[in-house]
């Protein structure tokens, strides 16, 4: 076999090219650190190391956001802390008012005391985070959340929470809604309240806390109004979350100057005393309005009642759906037709029966208590509460009212007294429940701020595993890469000497050895 010259010194420039190739390739690697200079070093290696590369971009940006999550928690939970620490000396406050040997004067002090603390109640609610955004106005972050508007301080806000996204599956709200906080009672939150018609009452009734008697009473959640038709006789009213009377008037006797308690049909008691006179009225109203009401329709035997309206499923249950039940005797049976917001008649089933304890369960997710014997052609109506018979709780009302109170002279005026204790009497109760919820609140801060502790111990493990991922793929191995490199550059110095060997030989050097 015969090897041209051109043969020999090709070989030997490609040997000393593919020696000096890999050697930088090794000096690349060294210099930067990284085992893979291409993809095509490792293209499975190269695929892994992207994926994993936006995974940890993707778990620092979780990580900035839970950051901003506690920033904005922390300066809610602050400005809560100092809402409780106000409302604790508006409280303490009230207790002295209610102290009989203050003079008007000392009144009209404590009236300006809690003027000031309305104030500050007022900055507090309207606390903005580091960038000038309010806290408590929900999705509006740029307007105040309560703004005084035709002489009420009144919630400016929207429903709307921002929520940031603290984790790949879970947003946790970065604020609070104004009026969760300030507006209503803490969720679950049951019980009564009472208030005096001050504006016309001319006796000196006192009305006092309202109790419940009997948890499952047929009147637990609806609203009761006591107006007396003269000194001793009085009338009681029951009305239920959609404003239709529940019951026939029930009248009662009293005798003025005691102390005693009304007992209201359907499970609730209130303390009474004082002398109350013709005319006078007063309302005992539930402080959570419960999400649905059941009306007995005119025409009614009133020999049965429905109470308890539930939605069982609140995947098929609409608010905008309005029942109407009928009882049919014959077959001891309801016949129940269910129309939408828009009127049209849903489909349901022929018939529905109540169960041993009087349960009957409605189709679309709803569900009502039956009491007593219903009769033939009896007919209930069950629809979504109207909101606008939910009770006052806005704290700043409340304030509103005791602080006119106290700047309005009463000495040697017992029904100007009168007026003043049950004003006194309502607030006290309207702010305890303001109170409770306001710690409630709190504490669902304090939960999230517990569970982005969580998340951000996840998430520094989580980012010490990608980080680890990415070593392992990408990062070079500097003991191997060094010996890869002495052992290149030996062959690299083989491949020249050798070149040097093939340049050397020729057809005369060969002949004259």
């Amino acid at each position: 076999m015969r090897i041209s010259s051109t043969l020999f010194f090709q070989t030997g420039l490609n040997s000393i090219n593919a020696q000096q190739s890999d050697l930088m390739h090794l000096y690349q690697q060294v210099a930067s650190g990284q085992r893979m200079v291409t993809p095509a070093d490792d293209p499975l290696a190269a695929a892994q190391a992207i994926n994993i590369s936006q995974s940890q971009s993707l778990n620092a940006r979780f990580a900035a956001n839970r950051d901003v999550a506690k920033t904005n928690l922390g300066t809610a939970e602050n400005a809560l802390n100092s809402v409780t620490t106000l409302m604790q000396d508006v409280k303490t406050r009230l207790v002295e008012a209610g102290n009989g040997t203050l003079s008007d004067a000392d009144r009209a002090t404590l009236s300006n005391v809690l003027i000031s603390a309305r104030s500050n109640l007022l900055g507090l609610a309207n606390s903005t985070d580091g960038s000038g955004q309010y806290l408590f106005s929900g999705a509006q972050g740029g307007t105040a959340a309560f703004q005084e508007v035709g002489g009420r301080i009144v919630y400016m806000g929207d429903t709307g929470q921002r929520k940031i996204q603290a984790d790949q599956t879970r947003q946790i709200p970065g604020s609070d809604v104004g009026s969760d906080i300030f507006n209503r009672p803490a969720p679950g939150t049951s019980g009564y309240l009472t208030k005096a018609d001050t504006a016309g009452n001319i006796g000196t009734g006192l009305i006092s806390t309202a109790t419940i008697t009997d948890a499952k009473g047929v009147n637990i959640g609806n609203a009761f109004k006591i107006t007396f038709t003269s000194p001793t006789e009085y009338t009681i009213e029951v009305r239920n979350p959609a404003g239709a009377a529940v019951l026939p008037a029930v009248t009662g006797t009293y005798t003025p100057g005691t102390d005693t308690s009304l007992t209201l049909p359907g499970g609730v008691q209130v303390k009474f005393s004082g002398a109350p006179e013709a005319g006078d009225s007063f309302t005992v109203d539930p402080i959570s309005l419960p999400a649905y009401a059941a009306t007995a329709l005119p025409g009614n035997s009133n020999a049965a009642t429905m109470s308890s309206p539930i939605a069982v499923d609140p995947a098929l249950a609409d608010s905008g759906n309005v029942f109407t039940i009928k009882y049919v005797e014959a077959t001891d049976s309801y016949e129940v037709e269910v129309k939408d917001a828009g009127g049209n008649v849903l489909p349901t089933d022929p018939s529905y029966s109540a169960d041993a304890n009087g349960v009957l369960k409605l189709p679309y997710g709803m569900q009502v208590k039956v009491a007593g014997t219903p009769a033939d052609g009896d007919t209930f109506e069950v629809r979504a509460a109207d909101s606008s018979n939910q009770t006052d709780l806005n704290i700043f009302d409340t304030l509103d009212s005791i602080i006119a109170a106290l700047a309005t002279p009463m000495e040697d005026d017992p029904v100007a007294a009168a007026k003043f204790q049950n004003i006194l009497a309502s607030a006290m109760q309207r702010l305890d429940v303001n109170y409770n919820n306001v710690l409630t609140v709190r504490a669902s801060v304090g939960s999230r701020l517990n569970e982005i502790e969580a998340l951000d111990a996840n998430g520094s493990m989580r980012a010490l595993s990608y980080s680890s991922q990415l070593s392992k793929l990408e990062e070079v191995d500097y003991y191997t890469a060094t010996t890869q490199l002495q052992l290149r550059t030996s062959a690299l110095e083989a491949a020249s000497l050798a070149f040097k060997k093939i340049q050397s030989i020729g057809l005369f050097n060969m002949s004259s050895n």
